[in-house]
């Protein structure tokens, strides 16, 4: 399938909406990511906004999900499929049950019960109010957010004295409970084996040449 290359925040915007899923890197997909199909003016653009500027108004505009939920590595997924993704990911459990079946480490268990206290938090503060490493912060959040258990829903900017942004945006972490009103009504729903056939029947919809495994990498 013929995937448009992006030149505008738009065309993230009509990637997203048409295909729920978009990696910002290279993923397990070849070709389908931010980083693939970006055009070199927006990439690192010597003047002006690029990719990396656009991620919270895509997340605005759509209601995707941003997170590292594609081999550990940021993208989209769509309000739609992120319960289903969910519904996979987290296999039937909630947060409570992994930690009974020891399936959290201590520093997930930190960042969750902060988050689930206080609704959200730029990735700094949370990071001190957590006690922890930046090493041990950044591997906790990753593998919570690879779970579904937590995700970016926006971005903090340094400011101008004129009130314009800029540098790079500090991630805003919430509980995707707090986002998506209904969230874990959809995710009740749904068994895992059900959510993983609507995944990859959508997926390949999408991609009708590309293999199972490949699509399953995808989403696994």
């Amino acid at each position: 399938m013929k995937i448009q290359k992006i030149r505008k925040k738009e065309d993230i915007i009509s990637i997203v909406e048409e295909f729920g899923f978009l990696p910002f890197f290279r993923s397990a997909i070849p070709g389908f990511s931010v980083e693939e199909l970006a055009d070199s003016s927006v990439w690192f653009p010597p003047k002006g906004e690029g990719v990396w500027e656009w991620k919270e108004p895509v997340i605005e505009a759509t209601g995707a999900a941003y997170g590292k939920f594609f081999l550990s590595r940021p993208g989209f997924v769509s309000k739609e499929l992120f319960p289903v993704l969910s519904a996979y990911r987290r296999d039937g459990y909630d947060f409570e049950g992994m930690i009974n079946d020891g399936l959290v480490t201590h520093g997930e268990r930190q960042i969750y019960s902060i988050l689930e206290e206080i609704g959200n938090e730029i990735s700094t503060f949370l990071r001190y109010k957590a006690r922890m490493s930046k090493s041990t912060f950044d591997s906790s959040n990753t593998r919570l957010q690879m779970k579904t258990f937590m995700m970016i829903s926006g971005f903090e900017y340094k400011m101008t004295k004129s009130g314009k942004p800029f540098g790079w945006g500090i991630a805003r972490y919430a509980l995707p409970e707090t986002i998506y009103p209904d969230f874990e009504e959809k995710i009740d729903s749904m068994k895992p084996e059900e959510a993983r056939k609507k995944l990859l029947d959508h997926l390949k919809s999408r991609f009708p040449e590309t293999e199972d495994r490949i699509l399953l990498k995808l989403v696994n």
